[in-house]
């Protein structure tokens, strides 16, 4: 999978989508529901027309098939709608497959970070910079905050790496794994004589030989079709010198995480082994992504009074750091909210076990 030729830089400041975009589209998808109706038909009919006469180089067969998966999400979202006519998705070679990449398979939708996915005709390309969706791939905050994340998490395992390497190889488990986007974009260089990397995804699609150059295994990196608390149970992750679990952990309530998920991750880490993770915030960009494009729920952390989100977020870990204390647990912490949007999507927290 060929890397893009200019990254999507999330360190430089993208051009600002306004918070009135994400509200817009939540609060018609909320009145669709008050109302119990389908999406008003002139909708759904602009968008079919847009859509076929926008890709008459493109067979008949691959237009349907798509067609036919958006026209129901369409057909009971106006939300979406509203949004594929507002950012002219239909004319697009790539949104509509993204929608299905969404629901298939999040670790190919995840892709569209770095400017990359499936063209109507199944084809895996680059996103032209003329493609009427390219400016919602550069500037979504959702995106902008995943190249961030996938940025931190690269120069955390250069990190971990560089100060554990003491001729012993250096054991990197990630349990959220998808397509390794830390591994493969913004300059990390893999070292299979010194680091082995354990992936974990349950996404059928990913075939780990061609996301790296001479493939996965020669780069010591294995991947495991098992989900979560499998792997969790595997003697696989056990002596890590770092687990990752990445866009995982705002899926499960804060009880749940603390205590079948951050209690056994200390058990696998070796001393002074680190935990990476982030909890996504409350916010207009989430709220969008749940009520438009099928985004599964998530446990955001919301605001209280005059405290800001992450701010509450904060407090949350603090409060689970001191129980795990109490019961012998002791990590150290850093917290970083996501600096790049102008509302944080996110706080990444790193946890050091001492």
């Amino acid at each position: 999978m060929r890397r893009h030729r200019e990254i999507l830089n999330p360190i430089k400041m993208t051009d600002e989508m306004k918070t009135k975009f994400f509200t817009k589209y939540v609060g018609i998808r909320k009145e669709q529901e008050k109302e119990n109706r389908p999406t008003r038909p002139e909708l759904v009919r602009k968008i079919e027309s847009q859509f076929y006469n926008s890709h008459k180089n493109c067979s008949k067969e691959d237009l349907d098939e798509v067609w036919s998966f958006v026209w129901e999400l369409v057909l009971r979202n106006e939300g979406l709608a509203i949004f594929i006519l507002d950012f002219d998705g239909a004319k697009s070679d790539f949104f509509f497959p993204w929608l299905i990449q969404v629901a298939s398979s999040p670790s190919a939708a995840l892709e569209m970070s770095y400017g990359f996915g499936y063209d109507i005709a199944g084809n895996w390309r680059e996103v032209n910079k003329d493609d009427p969706i390219y400016f919602f791939v550069a500037n979504d905050p959702t995106f902008v905050y995943n190249r961030e994340r996938q940025l931190n998490l690269a120069d955390l395992v250069s990190s971990v790496r560089d100060i554990r390497h003491y001729g012993d190889r250096v054991k990197v488990v990630d349990l959220g794994a998808g397509r390794l986007a830390w591994a493969r974009w913004h300059g990390f260089t893999l070292t299979p004589s010194t680091m082995s990397i354990y992936a974990f995804d349950k996404d059928p699609s990913i075939d780990p030989e061609k996301l790296f150059n001479r493939g996965a295994k020669k780069n010591e990196i294995r991947y495991y079709n098992m989900d979560l608390f499998s792997a969790l149970e595997s003697s696989i992750c056990q002596e890590s010198d770092l687990i990752i679990l990445g866009g995982v952990a705002s899926y499960f309530p804060m009880k749940i995480f603390e205590e079948k998920i951050v209690k056994k991750v200390y058990t696998l880490l070796k001393d002074n082994g680190t935990f990476f993770f982030d909890l996504q915030l409350d916010c207009p960009y989430y709220r969008r992504s749940v009520a438009i494009f099928s985004w599964p729920e998530l446990q955001l952390v919301p605001a209280k009074e005059s405290v800001s989100a992450e701010q509450v977020a904060i407090a949350l870990l603090e409060q689970m750091r001191r129980r795990l204390w109490e019961a012998g647990m002791r990590f150290g912490v850093e917290y970083a909210p996501d600096t790049y949007n102008k509302s944080p999507t996110s706080i990444m927290v790193t946890l050091t076990k001492t």
